[in-house]
């Protein structure tokens, strides 16, 4: 099994173990002026304790820019410490690279048509300097960032370079820049030393670089001195192809890095929301590429690959391309968190001490919160057993799951069911826990986990003698009609909206705030607002439901403007209230000595605050 992913390949002069990378990814876990920490270094062995083959540590800027916790490699200062990352990653056997980044910060440096003859020369003797400290540093091999939104591609983009020097202005001259770039790194390295290109194969937008013109390109980068090419896609203006959400499929940019592989000598990196070593496997067997990059994946599960190698499928930790890891670092600017996976960040004291005493723990609830607070219990080595109400384990995640594009989600209720089975937790459904039953089990810790119920607004007017929410619309079948009205255009507003449009429905959403799916990451938020529009769903920003009288609603945006429109059936998507009992009939009900409230019973949110908190409980019981 996975015998082609499991080969070792050549890289220049370099043995790599396997065919797997671990691509560059930004943290923020470098200290805000951008030295290595002891978390970003516990961060790259866990990965490489996980059987990863190449570890390329993020970009590192090649200059001392103002970007707040981004690594740095623009001084001999910074190699004692990025020696301390290589090592530590290379002594797990893994293979350390590292990628060197120009941000460009200011409007005017991260504009290839003005940076002057001078700039651009310094900008060159910069990223060679930056390659050298790298070799210095202790690690095996550099990588150079010209792919995406950033100063090398803008210099290869027809799109965006309008230069008519030497420069720019042809295919062959827009070039000139990151070739010179490469001679200048080889120069500086010697010729044994492995670089890497990563580079964008197609920007898919109208009069960016196409496929057709990299292929051209990648030849010349070759015989410039590159020995890895790392194909990724995307450019200034198609950002969601930089980061794929869970709307686009699973492997959508290895047809970039098949027909580059036709145009090079070298070994070839597919990258594209690769989450399966199955699949992997399969595209080195077909001769896609030479080795597959595995991103969030190794967010999710840094042992994903030692799990795939061992044949223990069904315990990896699958990646669901949910975008909260991105929307933290590039949309809020704050540090990498991942949904399913509450230890990352935390590596350096992420090992689960055994219970001083193992205890009776009864978990009420068996959605995600509920199912990771057992797992971790149970793996201390207390004594759990989960209860719930419905009669199939997920919680709102069975409901989550059905709306277009969702169905990766699924990845976490596969996971965390197959946990219950391995770990042999006892699961208890169809049974509405009340006092009586808490009684009878006479549990040392209970730990709620009933989820949350949708909000449900006030409205003026007579109005239906009951709003539908977004629970009622996905888990019965669809009251009749052929209009609906959404009240609520965030996350799960829009996805309803286009649930309902899928089916035929004619649809319009009405949102308080001044954009629909605010709550989303940013090239979620775009492909969702695409796909609506596609669909013809009316959307009202800035504007609230006045008044609803039978099939009429009343809508008022922020000028005090009036539009009437006709809805057959009204859904509401406006947040949650909790299931959580009061304190009193908590302490009325005297269920065990100690008690935890978890998830959205405890405060509504998204999946990523229902799994932390369910694995924060579980270490503290």
């Amino acid at each position: 099994m996975l015998d082609a992913l499991k080969q070792p390949i050549m890289i220049g002069n370099i043995k790599v173990r396997n065919r797997v990378v671990m691509p560059p990814m930004a943290t923020r876990f470098a200290s805000e002026s951008g030295v290595v920490t002891k978390q970003l270094i516990d961060y790259h062995i866990q990965r490489a304790k996980g059987s990863v083959g190449l570890q390329i540590v993020e970009s590192a800027l090649i200059q001392d820019e103002p970007v707040v916790s981004m690594l740095r490699i623009h001084s001999d200062a910074c190699i004692p410490g990025l020696n301390d990352l290589a090592e530590s990653i290379k002594g797990w056997g893994a293979k350390a690279g590292i990628q060197l980044h120009y941000w460009g910060a200011q409007p005017q440096s991260n504009d290839p048509n003005l940076l002057t003859p001078d700039q651009i020369f310094r900008l060159i003797e910069d990223f060679a300097s930056a390659a050298l400290r790298a070799k210095i540093a202790g690690f095996d091999l550099v990588e150079i960032h010209g792919a995406h939104a950033y100063l090398l591609a803008q210099f290869l983009s027809p799109r965006t370079n309008r230069r008519n020097d030497e420069w720019g202005g042809t295919w062959e001259k827009r070039a000139n820049f990151p070739l010179s770039i490469i001679r200048r790194v080889r120069e500086k390295v010697g010729k044994d030393f492995p670089v890497s290109l990563r580079i964008s194969g197609d920007e898919f937008i109208e009069g960016g670089r196409t496929i057709e013109e990299t292929e051209r390109l990648v030849p010349l980068f070759e015989k410039a001195g590159i020995d890895l090419l790392h194909v990724s896609g995307g450019g200034p203006l198609t950002r969601e192809w930089t980061g794929l959400p869970m709307a686009l499929p699973r492997g959508a940019l290895v047809h970039l890095a098949e027909r580059l592989k036709k145009c090079v000598c070298i070994p070839v990196v597919a990258v594209g929301r690769i989450n399966d070593p199955l699949l992997a496997d399969c595209l080195i067997q077909e001769g896609k590429a030479d080795m597959v990059a595995f991103g969030r994946a190794l967010l999710a599960d840094p042992y994903l690959i030692q799990k795939a190698f061992q044949g223990k499928l069904e315990d990896m930790r699958k990646c669901t391309a949910c975008m909260d890891c991105r929307r933290r670092v590039v949309d809020l600017g704050w540090k990498i968190k991942c949904a399913i996976n509450a230890e990352l960040g935390r590596e350096g004291d992420s090992a689960l001490l055994p219970a001083g005493k193992p205890r009776k723990v009864m978990v009420i609830g068996a959605g995600p919160a509920g199912l990771e607070a057992a797992r971790i219990a149970k793996l201390r080595g207390h004594r759990v057993t989960v209860y719930d109400r419905e009669k199939k384990l997920g919680g709102q995640l069975s409901l989550a799951i059905l709306p277009p594009y969702k169905e990766e989600l699924r990845n976490i209720l596969e996971y965390l069911s197959n946990q219950m089975k391995t770990l042999k937790i006892p699961v208890r459904l169809g049974i509405n826990v009340d006092a009586e039953v808490i009684k009878k089990t006479r549990p040392d810790v209970v730990v709620f986990a009933t989820g949350s119920e949708p909000a449900r607004p006030f409205i003026e007017g007579s109005v239906p003698e009951k709003l539908l929410t977004s629970h009622d619309v996905l888990a019965k079948k669809l009251p009749k009609g052929e209009s609906f009205l959404i009240i609520g255009g965030g996350n799960v507003g829009c996805e309803l909206a286009e649930y309902l449009a899928e089916k035929g429905k004619r649809v319009s959403v009405v949102e308080i705030l001044d954009q629909i799916a605010s709550d989303a990451e940013s090239n979620v938020r775009k492909l969702l607002a695409q796909r609506l529009e596609e669909k013809k769903v009316r959307i009202y920003t800035r504007s609230k439901v006045q008044e609803i009288e039978g099939s009429k609603v009343t809508v008022v945006d922020e000028r005090g403007e009036i539009s009437e429109l006709q809805a057959d059936a009204i859904a509401v998507a406006v947040g949650a209230v909790s299931n959580s009992l009061s304190l009193k009939e908590i302490e009325k009900m005297k269920p065990a000595p100690e008690i935890f409230t978890i998830g959205d019973c405890r405060q509504p949110g998204k999946i990523m605050q229902a799994i932390h908190d369910g694995n924060q409980v579980g270490r503290a019981i």
